[in-house]
Formats: structure tokens, sequence, C-alpha cells
């Protein structure tokens, strides 16, 4: 009788049908991958072997395999949301220290740190060491670090890059007016009446002397006293440098260094008291005239924010003055509007320097490069380490016929900051983002892949386990090998299809239809039998 061969095709299209409804119930589960009910049909041992005229008793569920296919990725405001696009598994592991494998990307942050997901289960991956260096070991649960960011100063980064500022010179500028050359001013109004005797001085101007040089006996102007001494001090200097000599509103004597310049400089020295009235031998170095308070004493400027060891903010001034030399310019930096950094000692007078002298190629070009890294060394005051030591890096600053302009300002240090936020990269990533501006790699979730991965044993709340037919688990990075990627502020949909399931649904329907016609068919063969008496 065929009772058994309808029996078992209820019994398997009864199975079908749940697990289509399986699949229609969780169609809206975040990470669910679709069973499919796959069927074998039953045949009788039989001792004799097999025959052609051998019939089947029926059919069975072989297996229901999951389709471990693609879902749908949607996106979401939660940036812990976290899809997998392509292969791998998140691997999560339990408070009692079970693992267990889900698609499920639906984490948030546990009151210590930790990520988890709805069922306390901890995501694992690579921890950052203190330095925001991901190491690489054995996948374990990650835990937000959420302190704050300690302060680092300027100089002091890793890469230690000090302040880099990148800028562009208007190479159609002139010296600026306030500091084209160094001058001297006597002590008071020159002695115009030489009738009775000559007067002897000499004059250093820019690093030549002149040796001593006499003023004629005889009776002199304001005017006439400053050509003669013009004229004596020129035609002792050697060509290029010279001197230009004239009275002020006040009758003194103005000397000025020609060429000028910021870094220019000269000095008077009244030999025998007899230029100066009243004034014995005296020198007055002319130092250049850049001043900070005057803008008309530089060519261009800006500022930029560096940091001290506690995280203070100071703001460094930068200050370039063209100079009379084609090409050339002085560079002056100061600290919260302080005086001008010294930066050496100036080989010809002895004296103390603030400028740093920059040259560019024809082409507009720092030459040399080595020469636009400068080296900055202030005092402070704040309670940080008392000295700030860093380099400012101009090496990418051009001279071009174009306006001035900034084009990038960056800086290896700053302030303390406090975690603001999370973001998630495609290679698994989490960076932690600061309120300083700062970010820091503080973990990189890892993925799991199986050889098989229909041999995972489901366990419920998205979770599966693996098993010795799965295979152990392949732990990598997203992006790496075989392992999909990651999207944050996604989720992957389930990936039943609704449709085919649908469809699925009706024809198992007609199958159990047909199956349950069989038995009665059957049923009425046999009433047949018994009725034959």
């Amino acid at each position: 009788m065929g009772f058994q061969q309808g029996l078992s095709g209820l019994n398997a299209t009864s199975k079908a049908l749940e697990a289509i409804g399986n699949n229609v119930s969780n169609s809206g589960t975040v990470g669910f991958k679709a069973g499919s009910a796959q069927f074998a049909d039953v045949y009788a041992a039989s001792l004799t072997g097999s025959g052609t005229n051998q019939i089947g008793i029926g059919t069975q569920i072989e297996t229901v395999a999951q389709q471990f296919t693609q879902g749908n990725i949607t996106t979401t405001n939660n940036p812990l949301d976290i899809a997998i696009n392509g292969s791998g598994f998140f691997r999560m592991a339990s408070t009692n220290g079970s693992i267990s494998y889900t698609r499920n990307g639906q984490f948030q942050v546990d009151k210590n740190g930790y990520v988890i997901n709805s069922a306390g289960s901890q995501l694992t991956g690579y921890m950052a060491n203190t330095n925001g260096i991901i190491v690489p070991s054995s996948a374990q649960p990650i835990q937000i670090n959420t302190s704050a960011l300690q302060p680092v100063a300027t100089g002091q980064g890793t890469p230690a890059t000090g302040l880099v500022v990148g800028l562009n010179l208007d190479s159609r500028k002139t010296p600026p007016s306030a500091s084209i050359s160094a001058s001297e001013t006597g002590g008071g109004p020159p002695n115009t009446d030489l009738s009775g005797g000559p007067a002897t001085f000499d004059v250093t101007v820019n690093g030549y002397n002149t040796g001593t040089l006499t003023i004629p006996q005889g009776t002199y102007t304001a005017t006439t006293l400053a050509s003669t001494v013009q004229a004596l001090v020129n035609a002792a200097l050697p060509s290029g440098t010279s001197i230009t000599a004239s009275p002020d509103a006040s009758g003194n004597l103005v000397f000025t260094a020609v060429p000028g310049g910021a870094g220019s400089s000269i000095a008077v020295n009244d030999i025998d008291g007899a230029l100066y009235q009243g004034a014995g031998s005296t020198q007055v170095t002319g130092a250049d005239n850049f001043s900070i308070s005057n803008p008309l004493s530089y060519t261009s400027s800006t500022s930029a924010t560096v940091y001290d060891s506690l995280g203070n903010p100071h703001t460094l001034g930068i200050y370039f003055v063209k100079a009379a030399t084609p090409n050339q310019y002085n560079v002056y930096t100061n600290l919260d509007g302080g005086a001008p950094q010294v930066v050496g000692t100036d080989p010809t007078t002895g004296l103390p320097t603030t400028a740093t002298t920059i040259n560019f190629s024809t082409t507009g070009t720092p030459n040399p490069v080595a020469a636009f890294t400068i080296p900055q060394k202030f005092v402070i005051t704040t309670g940080g380490t008392s000295t700030l030591n860093f380099n400012l890096d101009l090496s990418s600053t051009t001279q071009y016929g174009s306006v001035f302009g900034v084009n990038a300002i960056s800086q290896d240090g700053y302030a303390s900051g406090s975690l603001s936020g999370l973001s998630i990269a495609a290679d698994g990533t989490i960076q932690g983002k600061y309120s300083n501006g700062q970010t820091r790699d503080l973990a990189q979730i890892v993925l799991a892949t199986f050889k098989n991965t229909n041999g995972l044993q489901s366990l419920g709340g998205n979770q599966w386990q693996e098993t010795a037919t799965s295979g152990q688990p392949l732990i990598g990075t997203p992006s790496s090998g075989v392992n999909g990627v990651l999207q944050s502020q996604a989720v992957e949909e389930s990936n039943t299809d609704l449709t085919a399931e649908l469809v699925n649904m009706i024809t198992q329907q007609r199958a159990y239809q047909a199956n349950a016609q069989t038995i009665k068919t059957e049923d009425q063969i046999l009433q047949t039998l018994v009725n034959l008496r």
C-alpha cells in the first residue's frame, strides 16, 4: 500500500512549510539568513540488492540549509550599527567565556565601555596601545577607553613635526619703508663751527669700516656739514655700500645705511668729540627697525596656535620682512605678543639678532630648503615645561607673483580633550573623536570565516557556533583575505525574499494537497478490496 509514501510527503512538506514560515517571520530580523528545506528520497533496504522494479517508500527532509547570501544594507543613525558587506561573521564573547558568531551588527557600549549586542555578548577585536597603534594579537573583547586624551606639547608629537606652515610670499612687494635701513642719530646737534680746527670720526656700515675720516676746518650749516660727511664716508666705503646723511627737524645728523634691509647696521664713532657739540667719543650702533607693533616694518605676517606640555595654547607670531637683496626675506617670531625670539649673534656687530634669513631661487622655491626649518625656543610660565621647543617648518613656502596667502598650517601638539564620538572604518578600525579636534585609533574589529558555513550550529538570537563540520574559524581583519568590509551606521537586512517565499509556500501547499490525495486514493482502493466478499 502507498500510505507510507503519502504520509512521508505530508511530513516533509509540513517541515518545508515550517521553514518557509520561519523565513517569513524573520524577514525583519537584522542579519538573519533564510533556510531552505532540502528533500531526499527514501528506499527500503534490500538483501538481494537493487532492481529495476524497486519503488521508493517516500521522502524525507535531508537538511534545512541556511542561505548565507548577502542581505541588503540599510543606513541608520547609530555609529555602532555595523554591516558586513561580503564574507565573515562578527566574533562575540559571552560573559561565561563562550564564543559565538553573528551577522547582526547592532551594537552599543555598556557602562564599562565594552561594545556589546542586545544579548550582552561582547564584540571582539584587537586593542590599540597607549600611542593609538593597533597591536594584532589574540582577539579580545573591545573596550572603549573614555578617559581624556592627554595634551602633547608642540614638537613632542609622534612623529615630531613641530609647526608646519605653507604660504606664498608676494614677489612683487618692495622692502617695507620702516625697515629699509639702520639709522643712527647723534646725541645732539652737530658742531657746524669747525673754524678752530678739523673734526675726526669713522663709520662702520654693514660691517665695513671707513677708517679715520677728517672734516676740513671751516664753518658749515647743518646741510653742508651733512653733505660733506656723506661724501667723505661714501668715498671710503667699498662699491655697493654707502650711507645717506641729512639733518632732521631738530638739526641732528641722521646717518642711514645703504643697502638696507632688516639686518643692516651702522655705527658712528666721534673720535675727537668735535663732531657733536659737547660730546666726547661716541659710538651708536643702528639696528634694524623691525617692530612687531609697527605694521610698516614688515611685509607680511601670520600666526598659529602652539601648545605647551599642559595643553595651554600659545600664539606664535610669524613676520616676514623683504630685504633689499633680491629673493631674500628675514623672518621673525614671537610668542604671545612678546619680544622677537633671539636666534643668534650678528657676526658683524656681535649683538643678538632676531632675524633668520631665507632665500628663494629664481623660480620662487626655497634655496636651500634646510634653511626654512627654524628652531623655536621660548620660556613659558604657565606651569608646563619651562621651555617650549619645536621647529617651525616653512619648507613649503613659495615666492610667486601672487598675493600673500597661507595655504596650510599643521602642528603636532594639542590640548587635552574628552571623547566626543566614534567612527568605524571599512577595515574595522574604531577611531575616537575628541573635543580638541584630535582622533585616535582605539581598536580594530575582527571577522571570522569558515570553510563550511552550513556546518555552523544555530543558537538563536542571530548567533551561530562552530562545530566539527564547520571547521575552525579563520580570524582576520575586515578587507583582508576573503573577509568582507564593514560599513558603519548601517545594518544588513534579512536575506529573506518574501516574493520567493510566498511562491514556495504555494508550491508546498499544492504538494501537501497532492500527498493527501495519494492517501485518500489508497484509502479508496483499500475500501474496494474490503468490499470484495
